[in-house]
């Protein structure tokens, strides 16, 4: 399985790390139960959403 991004970046790594939370909650709402986010650093410093749907 491949990981789907978010298109935005961040700066700071607490706003990245709410976005995912919220991400992760979408699923959960949805009734996906096997979703992995991640939260990861780019080399420019910046911070991105990454997610895995294990339901596929």
């Amino acid at each position: 399985m491949s990981w789907i991004y978010e298109a935005r970046l961040f700066d700071s790594k607490s706003v990245a790390s709410y976005v995912a939370m919220c991400v992760r909650d979408d699923h959960l709402l949805r009734g996906k139960s096997g979703v992995k986010v991640q939260v990861f650093r780019t080399r420019k410093g910046n911070y991105g959403i990454r997610y895995r749907d294990h339901a596929l």
